[in-house]
């Protein structure tokens, strides 16, 4: 351990008493069977705040661009438009930084405890919502979309439900709640048509009204009714009830149960399930950051009318919604490698219906149903490689460090979609669906097949029993 002076190891120890006391008064209250449902309903709405705000920008971007650049009759298709789109993907780039500290931030929960980030994730998303919607320029926007993607993609609430639901029923239970967040996307749809007027088209920013005040009430109502998890409370009364010098013999035998960046950072460095993880992530990253320019594709192959659209933002979110929220059972029936290679094969395929559907006019409905199947198996095959696996893969002293540190791996996203939208102007809009599908279905199913051949099988993994492969 290192050194300290006298003073500065009273004051961690006065902290540390502290702590302790705070921890076993919280475990002589721990979650019983009846109110687990209380807070399966709680992580639920989370869920539901965090999938409509992630969904939020993205859908709305096109309605904001007609208004915030000013461009008349809602053309995507006009020189206008392609550039506008240059010119938020060029302002994007300065927020990458703030993603890069995004899973230092996350770590901090191995440290801190689950509940409080828990909140302040879900009162971030609420409050980045709040000021895109009052934004006065585009730079406003992509401000509150950074502090809104800032917040979104730590999925505090995952974990909370992994360390408190049962073993033989956890990515049930998280495929459950993940469904039910991702079925309320479509009230975004719901949302649009109640708010939104073609004829005046600020009215986008109604569009966010209920989901800030759906997430800061919900983050507020967490503060008053959620505990600590009770595999995180056990593992840090443990540690905190140790000596300095059983500390110390357990660091020199490597079996220490510190927390921290660096501890995380040693352990995947002598794992080689992780290792081969972080590279299936960053090949899958780039397929989704080939996969946001849905509306583009509608409203450029020119065959859907408003209404149609309203039907489709209802209905798609429906579709994949069912397929994450069978997924768990898929997961837990099949494991973990063949229910990655069901996915990716679902997500390429109706990526390739999707655009050629677009182009063929086939209607709302279908294109809603492909569409849909598309982001329901490529949501489900990034829960499994974001949070399942690594969250399996990890003991719970680090495991909210080492779920931060392998979605680093999530850069290679960030750069495709940044040059992506740099070079929006001369892919154009009528090109942009068959450009996605040409690299997006081989990098699919490439994912799949490293992860089926490389890593290991972690069904019915015992999360307090985590160990070294």
């Amino acid at each position: 351990m290192k050194l300290e002076t006298p003073e500065k190891k009273a004051k961690r120890k006065e902290r540390e008493a502290r702590e302790l006391a705070r921890l076993k008064a919280d475990k002589d209250n721990k979650l019983h069977f009846h109110s687990f449902w209380f807070l399966l309903v709680i992580l639920t709405v989370i869920y539901v705040a965090d999938e409509i705000s992630s969904n939020m920008a993205g859908t709305m971007k096109p309605y904001m661009i007609f208004d915030l650049f000013h461009i008349p009759n809602a053309d995507t298709t006009s020189a206008a438009y392609s550039s506008a789109i240059s010119v938020m993907a060029i302002a994007t780039i300065p927020t990458y930084l703030t993603l890069a500290i995004n899973p230092l931030y996350k770590m901090l929960c191995d440290r801190y405890g689950r509940k409080l980030f828990l909140i302040l994730n879900t009162l971030g998303m609420g409050i980045g919502m709040l000021i895109s919607m009052i934004a006065t320029n585009p730079y406003i926007y992509v401000l509150g979309t950074c502090i809104t993607g800032f917040f979104t993609p730590n999925d505090i609430q995952v974990i909370y439900l992994m360390e408190t639901a049962p073993i033989h029923h956890r990515a049930k239970l998280c495929s459950i709640t993940k469904g039910i967040g991702l079925l309320s996307v479509s009230l975004i749809g719901v949302f649009r048509s109640m708010f939104y007027n073609p004829a005046d088209l600020s009215t986008w920013r109604l569009v966010y009204l209920i989901p800030v005040i759906l997430a800061i009430a919900i983050a507020v109502f967490a503060w008053l009714f959620t505990k600590e998890t009770p595999v995180f409370t056990e593992k840090r009364i443990s540690y905190l009830e140790k000596s300095d010098e059983e500390r110390e013999a357990e660091e020199k035998s490597g079996e220490s149960e510190k927390t921290g960046i660096g501890e995380a950072i040693r352990y995947i460095k002598r794992s080689h399930q992780l290792k081969m993880l972080i590279i299936v992530i960053f090949v899958f990253s780039i397929g989704v950051g080939l996969s946001g320019y849905s509306t583009e594709v509608l409203l450029a192959a020119g065959h859907m009318s408003d209404a149609d659209m309203n039907t489709f933002y209802i209905l798609e979110p429906i579709v994949y919604a069912i397929c994450a929220f069978f997924s768990g059972f898929a997961t837990d029936t099949m494991g973990r490698k063949n229910s990655g290679m069901l996915f990716g094969i679902l997500a390429a395929l109706g990526m390739a219906t999707f655009v050629f559907g677009a182009k063929a006019g086939i209607g709302a409905v279908p294109l809603a149903l492909a569409n849909g199947l598309m982001f329901g198996g490529m949501w489900s095959l990034s829960d499994l490689l974001f949070i399942t696996l690594p969250g399996e893969l990890s003991p719970t002293h680090i495991r909210a460090s080492v779920m931060s540190l392998v979605s680093y791996a999530y850069i290679s996203n960030l750069i495709v979609s940044m040059l992506v939208g740099v070079f929006y102007p001369a892919i154009g809009s009528a090109n942009i669906g068959m450009f996605q599908l040409c690299l997006y279905a081989p990098i699919m199913i490439f994912s799949v097949v490293i992860l089926k051949l490389k890593i290991k099988e972690t069904k019915d993994t015992d999360l307090t029993q985590v160990t070294l492969d």
